[in-house]
């Protein structure tokens, strides 16, 4: 259980399941907001979105960005927009405005960690080396054991730099390749967890038919992006980063995946144990460094 960002899977009340139906009535609306708020902290015009995909137009990623559009976010355009930015998947589900990581940490950490995707990992070491001898002797050690844990589990903050997405990404073998991971680790996560289809099902916020079309590695099925929050708000999972391990066509998705959530985690515990004055010093060092690899 550990390899999909826990350790155990609570069973899942049906006050639970009630509690996530309610979430979900907000979760389009954090999304788009999140995706909106990506691209004008990177300074992207849909033009150059546009150009960064086939299969997709530039004008439907526009239609995903308004609030006000009822229709699904499919996840898989999701996670190929976070890829394109460079910002973590998990970001999107909540709106960064209530990611419960960077709570009471001020948006410029938010802004700081939008922008940071491309910065080499040597110079994230060094920031993160500048931190470090910032803290006290307690504090040092609460992020050497914090490191240990997340490298334990994720593997180790390693360069990133052959994990960029493609300079036109195909939003069709991509969605191939995301749904045939998908299908193997979720039927593979169920088996291990001895879940019921009935249950995990209603945890996705799917009927039957739609988690058996899910777990079938041969159909290719778009699903909305509220599957990817409902499974680690119902199961208690810290990431949803191995549900694409099985990814072949575009690997690197999934390594970087990792890659960003060591970084970030690193980061924010980091950031966390300054105190305020030190953290806004810094999220001015981490700002400035962002805008040398834009």
């Amino acid at each position: 259980m550990a390899e999909y960002g826990n350790e155990k899977v609570l069973v899942v009340s049906e006050q639970e399941i009630a509690h996530l139906n309610e979430v979900m009535k907000s979760l389009n609306s954090n999304v788009s907001a999140a995706m909106s708020y990506v691209r004008r902290v990177q300074k992207l015009t849909f033009s150059q979105l546009d150009k960064r995909f086939s299969g997709i137009q530039g004008s439907t990623l526009k239609r995903y960005m308004h609030q006000s559009y009822s229709s699904m976010r499919p996840i898989h355009v999701v996670a190929a927009y976070s890829w394109i930015t460079m910002v973590p998947m998990t970001a999107f589900f909540h709106g960064f405005k209530q990611n419960k990581l960077y709570r009471g940490m001020g948006d410029s950490v938010v802004e700081a960690l939008v922008r940071v995707g491309r910065v080499p990992t040597e110079v994230i070491e060094l920031f993160l080396s500048m931190i470090f001898c910032m803290l006290n002797e307690e504090s040092k050690q609460s992020f050497l054991t914090f490191r240990q844990q997340i490298e334990a589990e994720y593997g180790c903050m390693i360069d990133h730099s052959h994990l960029l997405p493609p300079d036109v990404l195909d939003i069709n073998a991509f969605a191939i390749d995301y749904y045939h991971s998908i299908a193997l680790t979720v039927k593979k996560f169920r088996h291990e967890n001895n879940l019921s289809i009935d249950t995990i099902s209603r945890v996705l916020g799917l009927s039957e038919y739609q988690y058996n079309i899910l777990e079938n590695p041969n159909r290719t099925i778009h699903f909305p992006v509220s599957i990817g929050f409902r499974v680690m708000q119902g199961f208690h999972l810290d990431a949803h980063v191995n549900f694409i391990s099985e990814m072949k066509q575009f690997p690197e998705f999934h390594k970087l995946r990792q890659v960003q959530h060591v970084r970030d985690s690193l980061m924010i515990e980091a950031l966390r144990l300054l105190g305020e004055n030190e953290r806004k010093s810094m999220i001015k060092v981490l700002m400035s460094l962002s805008e040398l690899y834009r």
